[in-house]
Formats: C-alpha cells, structure tokens, sequence
C-alpha cells in the first residue's frame, strides 16, 4: 500500500510516516511539501491509495478541492482538524473522505487510515447530525462555495469584499466596529477554506454567488 502525507512541515510527515511503519513495516510512504509535488507522485506508475493532508498549514480548501477533482478516487484524509461543525462539513465538501482530530495519537491514526480505504467515516453523533443539517441546508451550489455555512452578518461581510469595500468602509455600512468586520473577515475565510481576502475576492469575480448590495442590511 502506498501512502502520501502532504504538509510542509519535515517533522511533521516524518513522524506520520514513522507512526503508520509501526503498524505495517511494509507501508511505502512518501512525504511531500506541496500540492503540485503531490500531483507528480499521483501521476508516478505506482498508484496512490491514500493521501494525508495536513490541514494545520496554509492550504486552501479550493486548491484541494481541484486535486479531488483529478483523482476523485483517491481517498484524502484531513490531519490535525477541528472537530467543529462548520469545519467538518467544509472539508467534506472539499473532497476529504475522514479526518484526524488535533488529540488524536497514533492508534486513532491507523483506524482513521483503515477507514479512509474503507469508505467509512467515523466521528461523534452530534458532527453526525451537523453533516446532516450542512448538506439538507446548503441547496444548489454555485462555484464551490459552501454558504450555507454563513451567518446573515458573516453573508452582508463577504458582499462588501465582493464589492471591494475596505474594512472601514464595510463596517460604516452596517454600522458596526471595524475590528468585527475583521473578526467575520476571518471567520469567512476559514469556513469557505480560503487563506486570503485577495482568494476570496478573486472567486467573488469569478462567479458572482452573492449579491452585490449590503447597504441597509442591518441586522
């Protein structure tokens, strides 16, 4: 069985990889920094059964979401995610087919690896029924972003990005303080799994999936 950890992290791969030889000494792992070396080893005459993604680090869920889309049988496995609701259903939407929490150790990482290859996804009743209420809630997507997962406020924010409003001029708006525009700001970009304003402006243009007024939608 052949295995790769994505993360840009040395020490971090290493002792994934370390972890999984004790359990199957015969595993061949192979660590990589990046999504485009990840997509040379997934091209290489050896197939791939299973790739671990380290979700600690800078990775956009986009970027993720295209690699699942050129090896959509290839099962993903998130490592270090936050066991939120939000969270969970974002990365699903995404492609990844289970996930590691932050406190899980090396025995919940062999079982998690186990059911990744099985299809199966094993988590607490209550993200269960999140997952649930993510998918019946969400509707028709359009250009792969998941607003369902907005609030109302976090939704009026991303329209004045939209809009190429600032932060001071997004909170004169809707008549709230700058430093919680920053805060939705960040709340944004985590759930649509984006790293940057500039990310999500630039899918904002490229597939209008908001509307594009915010003034007086206060509330």
């Amino acid at each position: 069985m052949r295995i790769a950890v994505l993360t840009p992290v040395r020490l971090v791969g290493e002792g994934v990889a370390a972890s999984l030889s004790l359990g199957a000494p015969s595993l061949d792992t192979r660590v990589v920094r990046d999504l485009e070396a990840l997509r040379i080893l997934a091209r290489g005459e050896a197939p791939l059964d299973l790739v671990i993604v380290d979700v600690t680090q800078s990775i956009a869920l986009d970027e993720i979401r295209a690699f699942h889309a050129e090896w959509p049988g290839l099962p993903l496995l998130a490592l270090g995610l936050r066991e939120q609701e939000a969270e969970v259903v974002a990365h699903g939407r995404a492609g990844f087919a289970g996930y590691l929490r932050r406190d899980d150790g090396r025995e919940e990482l062999a079982q998690k690896v186990d059911d990744a290859l099985a299809g199966r996804l094993c988590c607490s009743p209550e993200i269960a029924a999140g997952i649930m209420r993510g998918l019946f809630r969400a509707g028709p997507r359009r250009g792969g972003c998941d607003l369902a997962l907005l609030t109302r406020r976090e939704t009026h924010v991303a329209q004045g990005i939209g809009r190429g409003l600032s932060n001071k001029e997004i909170a004169r708006d809707l008549d709230i303080s700058e430093s919680t525009v920053k805060h939705h700001v960040h709340a944004i970009l985590g759930k649509l799994g984006l790293t940057t304003r500039a990310r999500l402006l630039r899918r904002f243009h490229d597939d209008p999936w908001m509307p594009r007024t915010t003034r007086g939608m206060h509330g």
